[in-house]
């Protein structure tokens, strides 16, 4: 069997989450959403200094948790996202 032929081939990493370069897409957010705020203020460098250290705090915080962990955050401390899929909580009845 030859090299070029990929007709079994199978993905390793189909389900791996989404990355920016080498980071993965929340902790990069985190990290730049620290460094915007720094050039927003005035001063850049503690704004790259801030983000890598909230980004850094926060990718030791959800190893080895669940992938969703940021949208259960934003949820459960903010009140940015309201799911409209959920039913109301004091709705006690099972469809199907």
């Amino acid at each position: 069997m030859s090299q070029s032929d990929l007709s079994h081939y199978i993905p390793r990493r189909l389900d791996a989450p989404s990355k920016f370069l080498f980071w993965e897409l929340d902790v990069a957010a985190i990290g730049f959403v620290g460094l915007l705020g720094g050039v927003l203020a005035g001063f850049p460098i503690c704004g790259l200094c801030l983000g890598g250290g909230l980004a850094f705090s926060y990718s030791k915080l959800k190893a080895g948790k669940h992938p969703g962990m940021m949208m259960h955050l934003l949820y459960w401390l903010s009140g940015l996202i309201n799911p409209k899929a959920l039913p109301h909580a004091h709705l006690r009845e099972l469809d199907g």
